[in-house]
């Protein structure tokens, strides 16, 4: 049965799905969109038009994707909705290929046409039945200027700095479906930071596939450092956090340009994914192990207090047990704050795809297990000795189904993703910062009170 046609505005939803620099996409497209004249709700149901921007970083991100398409596709088959559109990687990577296999779905744009998805979605709206497929070339949006609707809380906002990386990493698909690195100026970005200062902002989270290879390909190759020292003078943020960096990029000035700064938080975000040598090598990782295990130790020491989260792949072709081994050890005498472990996934587009000895999928779901366990005991334990301090931290929330209780974070923590600090306290806000008492400690988050407000100045956002 077909729906009537409401009365207004056309009706937009977005379902979002993959990393934040995704979530950037989204809020570019969003902006675009109410831009032209497109009323957001919540739900793909009651909405006229519906984008699915999918990820297809592995292959169970793929069907995450597919599945988010799929019950999209049946609130259209069911008159619930006029256009279905697809962006984002899955549509960079299978292209055409899906409209034959979603057969609800009207047009497919790839992340580098992000910026087409008002014409697409007109173009269905008018009555057109011509199914559209554009993925000439990867990219994302970086662009300055464009209109954005945050989709994040007030408080707290991605800045995506660049779009793209130039290493090659025989495991990652990212290159081809975002292209090589493409950094935005500095200028723009100071531009972009007070904008959203000004609009109650305080913690900025910057973000690209390889943010360490920023500025490569500017003029005069301006470096990340250099971008920190410009954002680090912008009135009203709290905090600024950096995440995915890539090893081999850092350098003692930007070590430097981190621990001295007064509001680049004391976070490294720095994917590893092994640290034993012949697996670093055939990852194409272009640092050796000994190389690696110094420029931990080397942040570690430059940056005070400084938290380290960080990825490993168990699993990849080649991997023996030795090797398993060497990184368990690894983690055991140089204990990372937050841990994500992956089992290897085979990427049919990638290096790695056609590598032997495959290590067997049992072999893999055991060594990702035994390693989080590890984590999640040395976590404990570290946590757990913090009891008793005082720390500060930012207010994110009311905490879920915890009445009178609130969502915090220390600069130890990123949104979203890492542990968290779960407060006792009246009468805060998010973005707020306070001075807290740590009163208790599970695996990866912690319990406190309020002492007293950080900053007064930052209480009350405008």
């Amino acid at each position: 049965m077909t729906r009537k046609r409401r009365p207004g505005p056309p009706r937009l939803a977005f379902v979002t799905l993959g990393c934040p620099k995704n979530t950037v996409d989204s809020e570019h497209m969003l902006g675009a969109l109410v831009q032209d004249g497109f009323q957001t709700v919540a739900d793909p149901g009651d909405a006229d038009v519906a984008v699915v921007n999918t990820c297809a970083f592995l292959q169970s991100a793929v069907r995450e994707s597919k599945d988010a398409i799929a019950n999209v596709a049946a609130l259209k088959e069911s008159g619930s909705l006029k256009a279905l559109i697809v962006t984002g990687c899955l549509a960079q990577r299978s292209g055409a290929s899906l409209l034959d296999e979603f057969p609800g779905v009207d047009a497919v744009l790839g992340t580098g046409q992000w910026k087409d998805v008002v014409g697409a979605a007109r173009h269905v709206l008018g009555g057109s039945h011509e199914r559209i497929a554009n993925t000439e070339y990867p990219g994302g949006a970086v662009d300055d200027g464009m209109p954005r609707a945050l989709s994040t809380p007030r408080h707290v906002a991605y800045l995506k700095i660049s779009e793209g990386c130039d290493h090659r990493c025989t495991f990652c698909i990212i290159p081809h479906l975002r292209g090589d690195q493409k950094s935005r100026s500095v200028e723009s970005l100071v531009a972009e930071a007070r904008s959203l200062a000004a609009i109650g902002v305080r913690e900025l989270n910057l973000i690209g596939q390889d943010t360490t290879g920023y500025g490569t390909d500017l003029p005069g190759k301006p470096g990340l450092a250099d971008l920190l020292a410009a954002l680090d003078t912008v009135e009203g943020i709290s905090w600024i956090r950096v995440q995915y960096t890539y090893p081999r990029l850092w350098t003692d000035e930007l070590i430097s340009t981190w621990a001295n700064s007064k509001k680049v938080v004391p976070y490294v975000d720095m994917p590893l994914q092994h640290i034993a040598q012949d697996m670093l090598r055939r990852m194409g990782r272009a640092m050796t192990e000994k190389q690696t295990r110094e420029l931990v130790a080397r942040i570690k020491r430059g940056i005070p207090r400084v938290a380290f989260r960080t990825n490993f792949i168990v699993g990849f072709p080649g991997e023996t047990q030795e090797h398993f081994e060497t990184l368990e050890r690894y983690i055991e005498e140089e204990p990372f704050d937050n841990l994500v472990v992956f089992g290897y996934e085979r990427e049919p587009e990638t290096p790695s795809y056609e590598m032997t000895p495959r290590v067997p999928i049992n072999s893999r779901r055991s060594r990702r297990a035994k390693l989080l366990g590890l984590q999640q005991r040395l976590s404990r334990e570290r946590l757990s000795r913090r009891i008793g301090e005082t720390a500060t931290v930012m207010i994110d929330g009311p905490a879920p189904g915890r009445g009178g209780q609130w969502a915090a974070r220390t600069a130890g923590s990123a949104f979203e993703v890492d542990g968290g600090v779960v407060v006792e306290g009246d009468n805060l806000v998010p973005g707020q910062l306070v001075t807290v008492r740590i009163t208790g400690a599970a695996a990866y988050d912690l319990f406190a009170r309020v002492e007293r407000s950080a900053d007064p100045a930052l209480n009350i956002l405008g």
